[in-house]
């Protein structure tokens, strides 16, 4: 019975020394796993605040863009307030945006010819109309091509559509917001003269060439002048029937058409077409 029980304890009794090395592994592994823990918590700490950085950097830049595409549309408004009353003026406020505003007065040459099948081809007008622009900040959000007001077409024959094209585009590098405006053209009768009918076509356009060449940061007030609007008229007579007539809109390598209509008997009719320019001053005033 001795003997059984002293081989058990043999047995199942293990050296001190391999019980302190298990005991030593046990410890050692305790830290690791802290460590382990511990760089884990930073990397998604790390990656928790850069996304949220990106997050907010691109909150605050669509921020920016929203306050810009404001600031056109508030002198936009303030332009077409103006544009028609000789004389008149009013200041709208541009708030900071981050980006840089300019007008260049030299921009946007626009050219307008009046054409039919045969008789006519007579430029009606051509100059440059000017612009106003926002060069915004960099930012991941891609507007190219996107139309804020109007849209691309270089002249319009309905009252209903509007004579301002706001868009996006790339301009040095930057994306930037363009102001610019198309012309608007409208026929109607007016009367009769020898038996022709008398067709009065009118084509408004409003011109910013005029206005200071400015280059502007943060926030500032501009006045926007309505200097004088001039009309510059020509008439046209037929002698057989004619049906419409074309209105051709050239500016910067682009170029649309609309047709208007004319009324006309066998012996012909007359057309009387008016340019109807306003020019529109901005400039900046400090208040």
């Amino acid at each position: 019975m001795l003997e059984r029980r002293l081989s058990r304890t043999l047995r199942f009794r293990k050296p001190r020394r391999q019980m302190g090395f298990l005991r030593s592994k046990k410890a050692f592994a305790i830290p690791v796993t802290y460590l382990i823990l511990f760089v884990s918590l930073i990397a998604l700490i790390s990656v928790t605040y850069t996304f949220a950085v990106a997050r907010i950097s691109a909150r605050a830049n669509l921020i920016k863009v929203s306050v810009a595409k404001q600031n056109m549309q508030a002198l936009d408004d303030t332009v077409h307030s103006v544009a028609w009353s000789f004389g008149a003026s009013s200041v709208v406020y541009m708030d900071d945006c981050g980006g840089a505003f300019r007008v260049a007065a030299n921009a946007k040459q626009l050219a307008l010819s009046l054409v039919d099948e045969e008789a006519v081809n007579a430029v009606l007008f051509n100059s440059s109309v000017g612009e106003a622009s926002y060069e915004l900040e960099a930012s991941e959000f891609d507007d190219l091509g996107l139309y804020i007001r109007g849209n691309e077409k270089a002249i319009i024959n309905k009252t209903s559509f509007t004579m301002t094209q706001m868009y996006f585009t790339m301009r040095n590098n930057a994306q930037s917001i363009i102001l610019r405006y198309r012309p608007l053209a409208t026929a109607t009768v007016i009367g009769t003269n020898d038996g022709k009918p008398v067709n009065l076509i009118r084509v408004n356009v409003i011109n910013l060439n005029s206005s200071q060449s400015l280059n502007l940061w943060e926030k500032f007030h501009l006045k926007v002048v309505s200097l004088d609007v001039t009309t510059v008229a020509s008439q046209y007579e037929f002698n057989s029937s004619i049906h419409s007539l074309a209105l051709k809109a050239s500016s910067d390598g682009t170029s649309d058409i609309v047709w208007l209509p004319v009324s006309s008997t066998p012996e012909g009719a007359i057309v009387r077409v008016e340019v109807i320019v306003s020019n529109i001053k901005l400039q900046r005033v400090e208040m």
